[in-house]
C-alpha cells in the first residue's frame, strides 16, 4: 500500500486492542466489586468465556493471571499487586 499504510493499520489495531482491554477491566471490576465474585470464580468465568465467542489471547492471558498466587502470602496475585 501507500506510504504509512502499515502504520495506520497498526494504529487501528492498537486502538481496538486497547478497547478490548478496557472492556476486560470493566468486566473484572463489575464481577469482583459489584457481584463479589472471588478470584477463583473469575478464573472459572474467564475459562468459560475463552471457550466461546470471546475466545481470544487477551481473555486467555487474563484467565491465566487469575491462577497466579503470591508465594509469600498465598493470596491471588491480582489481590496483592497495588495499583497506585
Amino acid at each position: 500500500g501507500p506510504d504509512g499504510a502499515g502504520h495506520y493499520v497498526k494504529m487501528v489495531h492498537n486502538g481496538i486492542e486497547y478497547g478490548d482491554m478496557q472492556l476486560i477491566c470493566e468486566a473484572y471490576d463489575l464481577l469482583q466489586n459489584v457481584l463479589g465474585v472471588t478470584t477463583e470464580e473469575l478464573h472459572e468465568i474467564f475459562t468459560e468465556w475463552n471457550k466461546g465467542e470471546l475466545d481470544s489471547y487477551l481473555i486467555e492471558i487474563t484467565r491465566d493471571i487469575f491462577a497466579k498466587y503470591d508465594p509469600e502470602t498465598g493470596k491471588p496475585m491480582v489481590d496483592v499487586i497495588l495499583d497506585s
